[in-house]
């Protein structure tokens, strides 16, 4: 008698996706018709982003609230999902629904009152809280084998004092990330969407192929399982609102967007982190998210190399190198960074297939050749056009003419 044949990846994908593909198509269809609603609703109100000749550069007022769409369509899919799979929502899945709802809120109330940094902090903070109630929590505390005094038991005081800040990081850190991208037409929108297809292919192949040891473990078989839906519904949901934000945007998805899908896609991450002492599959995560982290790091760097406050809001970022220094189009700069996104994506799906040191050391070398290519373009120069800039930018922000 022969033994039964192994599933071909096209019996995987229907077995796995035959339900949650219905996340993605309800979130395109939702996100391409609330978003027009939203606009219409922003500029009946007066909810516009306005040009301040500093940071922010656009010729004319763009109306806000396109966040509300990509939220609205990602919740209200999540939730036609679970119905028509007849999935129950669990503590994990009603965290992640809270949790989005309330970077959302914070999000929106920064586009309406232009609230302070803390209070954003705060908002995240609280977001990040929900999803620990809930039972998401990074756990990928690695094994050391070089430092053997480092190894302690998952129940040690050192390891959940790691473990909680490893967590508030990722939450806080994932979330400005996309805050910040958030600063061409159609750049975080369509990078958000290139990640979340990178986090469904990792979740997808974990729970089918990669790893037997880490679906017969249920809370990590659970959240693959959630963060494939969650994946689905989020591209879906930006994928729709992207003709509207498309340079020339008709409409901002502001800080209720970005910070909400930097929550989504950092609760998906820290998913990837759920069994204790396996970095391997995080750090891949990690990567397929690295166009945020580089930008955000690059900027950061740059802030600190010209002795300027890391908090301050300039034009230091990676997509506006590309178009003030090497003088791209917004489509082409945005061309340009989809293709850096989705090669960082496929390096981290190669986690699937090296072991972790290796992974982790190519990870290591493709950063730094990453930061000698920006060094070399002289990206991290400041010169005194943009340090006036941003000088005008603080002055708007006092209250004082520019």
């Amino acid at each position: 008698m022969f033994p039964p044949q192994a599933p071909s990846p096209m019996e995987v994908f229907h077995q796995l996706w035959m339900y949650r593909i219905w996340a993605f198509v309800i979130a395109l269809l939702l996100s391409l018709l609330l978003t027009p609603l939203f606009r219409w609703l922003a500029l009946r109100r007066g909810i516009v982003d306005r040009p301040d000749h500093a940071v922010k550069i656009h010729a004319q007022p763009i109306p806000y609230l396109g966040g509300g769409a990509i939220w609205l369509a990602w919740t209200v899919s999540v939730l036609v999902y679970h119905a028509i799979a007849d999935v129950a929502l669990t503590a994990p899945r009603v965290a992640l629904l809270a949790g989005g709802t309330v970077a959302f809120l914070t999000g929106l109330a920064h586009d309406l009152r232009d609230i302070r940094p803390r209070i954003k902090l705060l908002g995240q903070a609280v977001a990040g809280a929900i999803l620990l109630a809930g039972g998401i929590r990074w756990l990928a505390y690695p094994s050391q084998p070089w430092l053997p005094e480092l190894n302690m038991p998952e129940d040690s005081w050192f390891v959940f004092a790691v473990c909680l800040g490893v967590h508030f990081a990722i939450v806080i850190g994932g979330t400005n990330a996309t805050n910040l991208l958030d600063g061409l037409d159609g750049l975080c929108s369509g990078v958000a969407a290139i990640v979340s297809i990178g986090f469904l292919l990792l979740a997808t192949s974990l729970t089918a192929w990669a790893n037997p040891e880490w679906y017969h473990q249920p809370v990590a078989y659970e959240y693959t399982q959630l963060a494939m839906s969650a994946s689905f519904a989020l591209a879906g949901a930006v994928i729709g609102f992207l003709p509207y934000n498309f340079n020339p945007a008709r409409i901002f998805m502001g800080d209720a967007g970005s910070i909400f899908i930097g929550y989504i896609l950092a609760a998906m991450m820290i998913m990837f982190s759920s069994r204790f002492g396996v970095a391997k599959w995080f750090i891949g995560a990690l990567f397929i998210f690295g166009l945020p982290i580089f930008d955000t790091g690059m900027a950061v760097i740059r802030r600190l190399l010209n002795r300027r406050p890391i908090m301050m809001p300039d034009c230091s970022h990676l997509y506006n190198q590309l178009v003030d220094r090497l003088h791209l189009s917004v489509r082409a700069a945005v061309a340009i960074l989809y293709g850096l996104s989705a090669l960082f994506a496929a390096a981290g799906l190669l986690v699937l297939y090296l072991p972790g040191r290796y992974a982790a050391i190519l990870y290591m070398l493709t950063g730094l050749v990453f930061l000698a290519i920006v060094w070399r373009l002289g990206f991290f120069r400041m010169t005194e056009e943009e340090k006036a800039a941003a000088d005008r930018y603080l002055a708007v922000r006092r209250g004082e003419s520019p």
